[in-house]
């Protein structure tokens, strides 16, 4: 490896301004050394001052106005007689020069500006090829194409610029091309990465077709080892309160992968068309995801076949808490949004914020979360995916003012989850509007569920509970569905009160004996509501959905 410092540090030769020699005893007079010693202790010569005419009386420009000013002082030396006729050079501030690395193991410090260019370099080591070495430095890559010259995108190998263990390093602008990690960040605290393009980098080798699927395009999201080997366009590891924004990330397997980094800030990136995850999270806590492109990313999707294969636009996984997920397009990816704590392959992660994000058009769940507690899902759309939110084996979730149109199987689904609340959410057209079950007898219970404020329009079925105990459900509205309310023998203990019927295709409520006195309904009375009751179900006292303002 060979070191380059930028400005503050030396590179190459110091320029220092230049001294007259000091005369040797007995050296005789000489007009040409006179007329020399002058040129070196001369102030500054204007570029187009010999242009000028009239310092002394002439005419002038306005120009030539503001550089005879002084006209003593500036004006030319004439040399005396019998000295060379050489013009007196103007005096020129030296900028510090640019960089044009040549092979992997450039290390680099203080302000550095590599040349721009196009650079093809190769590093099969994975040492990188721009090393920042001390804290401080800032790498500006503008006008840089940076290639790897590797031919095939599963096999790509080398880091195109390493940091690791200083601190407040900056990386701006620039392409980097066909290595496993385009920028890859290894410890420290307040890095900076913008405008950077690391499109291109390593990617697997998909053996599904669109008419036939294999399984061995599944990802691996349950062992941190295999990041290493995937790569990623922007690679933080065991960082805190990096920046990462306006990167372009695309074309590849992973945008941008966080391993145990904290109090990042990434926003505003390009994360789209990948063919694993836009941006994925390891044990990394209180970061913030925002306005990032996150669209388009999945794989094992065909003609055929459904099956996703775990590729998301945002993944979290082991114990990445407290985050926030805010304002990003995750929309056709195969999931769009993906929080696993499958046991006992990870442990949960838990507290997130994940609100305003819209994740319409995944081929399988807009939002996952499972084995998880305490995160909240706000004000997303997940409109047009098999499921809308698919939030199995996880407990004291809030789902709130959520927009969930064309779901193809549920919009909210919840296997084996307890103290959970979904209040306020949107759910128009499709199969079911929110499904609360129990898959596997004597496994987790499903209970103590909050139903609040909910809108079910158009759908097969809206509120679906099996095996279910304890769950509240008041103040929703039910317009255009089939079965508005199926219960069974399970949830006899039910609180169904304060919701408005107002049209079933099939039947308000089918139960084998429920309590549903106090809800409101659009029918004339209740000899006619019982018509589309199935079941022991009892409707005092009844009200007319006039009452409500219906």
């Amino acid at each position: 490896m060979f070191l380059v410092r930028g400005v503050g540090a030396t590179f190459g030769q110091a320029h220092s301004p230049a001294v007259a020699p000091t005369p040797r005893t007995g050296d005789a007079p000489s007009p040409a050394r006179d007329y020399f010693r002058h040129l070196r202790s001369a102030r500054e010569v204007p570029r187009d001052a010999h242009a000028i005419s009239g310092c002394a009386g002439g005419e002038k420009g306005r120009r030539a106005d503001e550089l005879c000013a002084g006209e003593e002082a500036r004006r030319p030396f004439s040399p005396p007689a019998g000295a060379p006729a050489e013009r007196a050079p103007s005096k020129v501030t030296r900028a510090a020069p640019c960089v044009r690395p040549t092979r992997a193991g450039t290390q680099v410090q203080g302000e550095v500006k590599i040349c721009p260019g196009r650079y093809r370099i190769p590093d099969p080591d994975e040492r990188g090829v721009i090393i920042a070495v001390s804290s401080g430095t800032h790498i500006d890559l503008t006008g840089v194409t940076l290639v790897s010259g590797d031919t095939l995108q599963h096999e790509y190998r080398g880091r195109g610029v390493v940091v690791s263990n200083v601190d407040n390093v900056a990386i701006v602008g620039g392409t980097i091309r066909g290595y496993r990690f385009g920028v890859r960040v290894e410890g420290g605290r307040a890095h900076r990465i913008s405008g950077v393009d690391v499109s291109g980098t390593r990617a697997q080798r998909l053996r599904s077709t669109p008419e036939q699927f294999d399984e061995g395009d599944w990802l691996d999201i349950f062992r941190p080892d295999t990041f290493e080997l995937y790569g990623s366009g922007i690679y933080l590891r065991g960082t805190d309160g990096a920046s990462v924004t306006g990167i372009v990330s695309r074309g590849a397997q992973n945008g941008i992968g966080l391993f145990a980094a904290r109090a990042s800030y990434i926003a505003d990136n390009d994360v789209s068309g990948n063919s694993g995850w836009g941006i994925h999270l390891w044990r990394s806590s209180h970061n913030t995801l925002l306005r990032n492109q996150a669209h388009h990313n999945v794989r094992c999707e065909g003609t055929t076949y459904r099956r996703g294969c775990d590729s998301a636009g945002i993944l979290l996984r082991e114990q990445s808490d407290s985050n926030t997920i805010a304002d990003n397009d995750l929309s056709s990816s195969g999931d769009g949004f993906f929080l696993s704590g499958h046991r006992p392959l990870v442990r949960p992660s838990v507290g997130n914020l994940v609100i305003r994000n819209n994740a319409t058009g995944a081929y399988h769940n807009a939002f996952e979360s499972t084995f998880s507690w305490g995160n909240s899902f706000i004000d997303n759309r997940a409109d047009s995916s098999d499921y809308g939110f698919w939030l199995g084996y996880s407990s004291g979730n809030l789902v709130r003012g959520n927009t969930i149109i064309g779901s193809r199987t549920a919009a909210i689904a919840i296997e084996h989850g307890s103290e959970n609340t979904l209040s306020a959410n949107v759910m128009i057209g499709g199969n079911v509007g929110i499904r609360l079950f129990v898959r596997a007898p004597g496994g987790e219970p499903s209970r103590g569920y909050r139903v609040d404020d909910n809108t079910f329009a158009r759908l097969t079925q809206g509120l679906v509970l099996e095996t279910t105990t304890r769950a509240r459900v008041r103040g929703n509205l039910f317009d255009g569905v089939g079965d508005a309310v199926v219960v069974d023998s399970t949830g006899r203990d039910v609180d169904l009160t304060g919701n408005i019927f107002l049209r079933a295709t099939g039947s308000f409520i089918k139960a084998a004996e429920l309590a549903a006195g106090g809800n409101y309904w659009g029918t004339r009375d209740a000899r006619e509501t019982m018509q589309k009751i199935v079941g022991k179900v009892s409707l005092d006292p009844w009200r007319s959905a006039r009452e409500a303002g219906y």
